[in-house]
């Protein structure tokens, strides 16, 4: 075609010419076959913002351009009503067609052969500078024909250098990605690494705990505050009963013993670590109330009669509270503190710095009475390991639990029909425990599952008629989303505690595991 061309500048080797897209020869290509939901992609990009890059075409010896690279930008012109197309034409140098063919053939394998698309980390971290300077999500999405939700995606990994490597990789997906910036940004690196690591075998569950310990972290150092301003050491983890020096370990120089309001006047001495403990509250007046005068027998019995001089479980709630524990730190200041340690204490601290045993001798009471100490302390410091061991285990529940939910919620839940053998699993999960459903409450959440308003047992919703195909699959899985099943890694099938406790047991139904 040499008719509908207009020449913008000629180079010593090229010329840039315009052609018209519809007009345009387009010699064969060894690229036999274009993909139609690429061509698509490529049509908006073209409407949105032009062609962005010169097509190469050839100059025949009888006037005639045909194009030899960017058979895709042509078509995709032609679907987006484009009239003009940049183009750099050569002139066709080939003596004979054998040659012409060699030449077209040899140039267009070169071209796509070094063609480099972005890494999925360039692209992430092209989307996070566009968002820098001022553009809008929206913009970005529209520009770049992504959905608003990748973009958002995109651009939280591209803040990572770190997370965009892996991303390149291939060791993350992009939502797995997005999780782990979360704590790269937050400076996390312990977090990062468990996340990374090839032992990380539930990456959402995973994931939902480490941002409950961050959570907790950070209320810890809220409560450990004031007592860092009044001046006492915070310690970074939990003190041992065997190896520190706690308050019941001392008495002060005149025979009384240590108590917290003993050492507000020498704050530089102890180091105070916050943990978390259950207090309990009255219900209408907020006021704490000593759990020891609860008769927790009552509980979810509001007709029941509490004991003489006690009240009703129900009039109480329980709540999470910050509760300091102090130790000495320097054993080597206690003279001259005002405090000294007990006999007992001293000399079970003593056998364990020494390195020698406080076995005691049948005939010397003395030394019966420090061994049976020590042995209470070990069992004693044993208690707090099992409760912290238990606690940590309930708090992976809890986060299994939220991401089993949200699984439930937003996955499995809003598919349109159940996933198949559905009823199968529902029918034989119900034969082997007839009591799941009323034994765990399911009925209280199944209307948050469905998505129900309004929704009680004992009141079907009126948006039932048009989902009732969900409410058997949704029963089934309904106990294991239970806050009640916490402690389910404690208890078997039939709701018996194992005899040794075990993260590895199974509690959760085949559908909500991923």
């Amino acid at each position: 075609m040499t008719a509908n061309t207009t020449e913008n500048a000629t180079a010593a080797h090229a010329e840039l010419v315009y052609l018209n897209p519809v007009e345009a020869e387009i010699e064969p290509n060894t690229r036999d076959t274009v993909d139609p939901v690429t061509l698509a992609e490529l049509t908006e990009s073209i409407r949105e913002h032009g062609v962005l890059q010169a097509i190469k075409a050839v100059r025949y010896s009888d006037g005639t351009i045909r194009v030899r690279d960017g058979q895709c930008r042509v078509l995709a012109c032609r679907d987006a009503g484009v009239t003009s197309l940049p183009a750099l034409v050569t002139p066709d140098t080939a003596t004979s067609d054998t040659e012409r063919g060699i030449q077209r053939i040899t140039q267009q394998i070169v071209a796509n052969d070094h063609r480099n698309d972005l890494t999925a980390g360039q692209r992430a971290a092209g989307v996070a500078q566009m968002l820098d300077l001022g553009a809008s999500v929206t913009k970005v999405s529209k520009a770049i024909q992504l959905p608003r939700e990748q973009v958002k995606a995109l651009a939280a990994v591209g803040a990572s250098e770190t997370v965009r490597e892996r991303l390149d990789q291939g060791q993350l997906s992009l939502e797995r990605a997005q999780v782990v910036v979360e704590f790269d940004i937050a400076g996390d690196e312990d977090a990062v690494a468990e996340l990374l690591s090839p032992q990380c075998w539930n990456f959402r569950a995973t994931a939902e705990r480490l941002r409950r310990d961050r959570e907790e972290r950070a209320a810890r150092a809220d409560a450990a505050a004031p007592y860092a301003e009044r001046g006492y050491v915070i310690l970074t983890e939990g003190p041992s009963i065997l190896e520190h020096i706690t308050l019941a370990d001392l008495r002060t120089t005149t025979g009384e013993p240590v108590t917290a309001e003993h050492i507000t006047t020498t704050p530089a001495l102890w180091g105070v670590w916050v943990d978390l403990a259950e207090g309990y509250f009255d219900k209408e007046t907020g006021g704490e109330v000593d759990g020891e005068t609860v008769d927790w027998s009552t509980e979810d019995d509001d007709d029941a009669q509490p004991g003489e001089g006690f009240r009703h479980a129900n009039t109480v709630e329980a709540r999470p509270v910050w509760v300091p524990e102090y130790v000495f730190l320097d054993p080597a200041t206690l003279e001259g503190s005002g405090f000294e340690l007990t006999e007992t204490s001293a000399a079970i601290h003593a056998a364990r710095t020494d390195g020698t045993t406080t076995d005691a001798d049948a005939a010397d009471p003395d030394a019966q009475a420090i061994e049976a100490a020590r042995r209470d302390r070990e069992q004693q410091e044993a208690q707090k390991q099992e409760r912290r061991r238990v606690r940590e285990l309930n708090k992976a529940a809890e986060a299994a639990t939220t991401v089993r939910r949200d699984f439930l919620r937003t996955t499995l839940l809003a598919r349109k029909t159940p996933p198949k053998n559905a009823a199968a699993w529902v029918t034989a999960t119900l034969a082997t425990d007839p009591q799941l459903l009323g034994e765990y409450h399911a009925g209280d959440h199944l209307g948050d599952l469905l998505g129900l308003t309004g929704f009680t047992p004992a009141r079907p919703s009126p948006s039932w008629p048009t989902r009732a195909v969900k409410p058997a699959p949704t029963c089934s899985p309904s106990p294991w989303s239970s806050p009640r099943w916490k402690d389910a890694w404690s208890r078997t099938a039939g709701g018996t505690a194992h005899a040794d406790p075990s993260p590895t047991s199974t509690c959760s139904p085949p559908t909500a595991t991923s």
